[in-house]
């Protein structure tokens, strides 16, 4: 170490680009995973905020239908 010479001022530094093309697949993928998620937890939020209001509604329909051949023959 001792014999090694430090040399000031020859030449001008360089610039690397870093790889970027790695880092935005990356990003990319993260996004795009990002957004399924976010799709499907709204969707099962909605789903699950209507279904009580759908089984009730599926339940008298039900009912109609099974009481009405009765109402309409003179409930025999």
């Amino acid at each position: 170490m001792a014999d090694q010479e430090i040399v000031y001022g020859q030449g001008l530094p360089t610039v690397v680009d870093p790889n970027m093309t790695s880092f935005d697949q990356i990003t990319e993928d993260i996004k795009y995973k990002a957004q399924l998620l976010a799709r499907e937890t709204k969707l099962s939020s909605g789903v699950l905020a209507t279904v009580s209001m759908g089984f009730g509604i599926g339940f008298i329909i039900a009912i109609v239908m099974m009481l009405a051949p009765f109402a309409l023959t003179g409930g025999v």
